[in-house]
């Protein structure tokens, strides 16, 4: 399955955290053009997003805040994989996911956000519904 986990240190000082979310030489040599930067929130223990998986995207995912679960689903395989990420870790973790990586988000926490950057814009023809997850309320 197209997946991966990094993990980064934290820059702190008495002011907070700084981390370095993604470099350029981390995109891949092809990568030429820019994608777009989504800021992601939560407002509920058990809320649920994503859902989906894209055929021509790859995204790189950050917690910013709180505890989230993330599904994900080779649609062209089967395979699945469960993982937790808290941005309470003592290292920043960044999951990374190539396409037709179906990927759902539940939080974990009261409140949860993340950072996503996707290589290419918005569509929803690029879009495929495939609910591997529900909601608490589902």
């Amino acid at each position: 399955m197209d997946y991966k986990i990094a993990e980064f240190e934290k820059h702190n000082d008495r002011r907070g955290d700084l981390v370095v979310f993604l470099k350029k030489k981390e995109l891949g040599k092809n990568q030429k053009i820019f994608g777009q930067i989504y800021f992601v929130t939560f407002k509920k223990k058990g809320t649920v997003r994503g859902n989906h998986y894209h055929k021509q995207w790859r995204e790189w995912f950050g917690i910013v805040s709180g505890k989230l679960e993330v599904n994900l689903k080779d649609v062209r395989t089967g395979e699945t994989a469960k993982i937790n990420l808290a941005a309470a870790s003592d290292k920043y973790i960044r999951l990374e996911i190539g396409p037709f990586i179906v990927h759902s988000f539940k939080s974990l926490s009261e409140y949860a956000s993340m950072i996503n950057y996707a290589n290419r814009e918005w569509s929803n023809k690029d879009t495929y519904i495939d609910k591997i997850m529900k909601a608490n309320n589902d």
